[in-house]
């Protein structure tokens, strides 16, 4: 859902590269090494998110942004997506004033 939504407020425009990859074991695609080196900028659901990432990338931590949305919504929830909104509008605003594409 937060890909979905950072796609609609950033446009479709090509100025940012967005993936959706998951922390969870049984995730359908899980983060890897070569996309947190990739990545401007991560962007998770939770603090326990970022602890994982702490821990397996510490040199990483800089690119990480907690959200602050519980992991525990379905994906087509409306008040995950209520909650998205207004947090994933910020950091679309904060990429563009910092400049950053891809």
């Amino acid at each position: 859902m937060a890909e979905v939504v950072f796609r609609e407020l950033a446009g479709r425009d090509g100025r940012f590269e967005v993936r959706s990859a998951g922390t969870a074991p049984g995730a359908r695609r899980r983060l890897t090494t070569r996309e947190v080196l990739r990545a401007d900028v991560i962007a998770v659901m939770d603090a326990g998110q970022a602890a994982l990432i702490r821990r397996d990338w510490p040199d990483q931590l800089g690119k990480v942004r907690v959200l602050g949305v519980p992991d525990d919504y379905d994906p087509g929830e409306g008040e995950l997506r209520a909650l998205l909104e207004p947090k994933l509008r910020a950091l679309v605003a904060e990429l563009e004033g910092r400049g950053v594409t891809g």
